[in-house]
């Protein structure tokens, strides 16, 4: 199985669970307070196959940017709900897509296949 890995401001811990949720197929990992912070987030990474950026409005604070630096420098599919604003981590983003799109994705892309 696949491995996602939605990532986030805490503060939209909200949209990140209700998007867990609906990826019920998946296995799928959301950041959760007090986890060790940056260091088990980078492991989470290191350990998913796609990462998806959870961010309403386009905002992204400093440990998410480092989050989508991590996953761009492994080399991991990294897809974001909305344009982020610094071009600079902005350009290291796969494709914007919305939630359901990323789900038609993902059933698309792993439909049938196995590890």
């Amino acid at each position: 199985m696949k491995k996602v890995y939605l990532c986030g401001s805490l503060r939209f811990l909200n949209e990140m669970e209700d998007l867990a949720r609906k990826l019920g197929n998946f296995e799928c990992q959301i950041p959760k307070k007090n986890n060790r912070g940056i260091l088990r987030c980078l492991k989470t990474i290191d350990d998913s196959d796609v990462i998806y950026i959870v961010n309403p409005e386009g905002y992204v604070g400093k440990s998410v940017s480092v989050d989508i630096g991590y996953a761009f420098a492994k080399n991991k599919r990294i897809y974001a709900m909305c344009p982020i604003d610094d071009p600079p981590v902005g350009n290291l983003i796969s494709r914007i897509m919305t939630p359901d799109a990323l789900i038609g994705l993902l059933k698309a892309d792993f439909a049938g296949r196995k590890e």
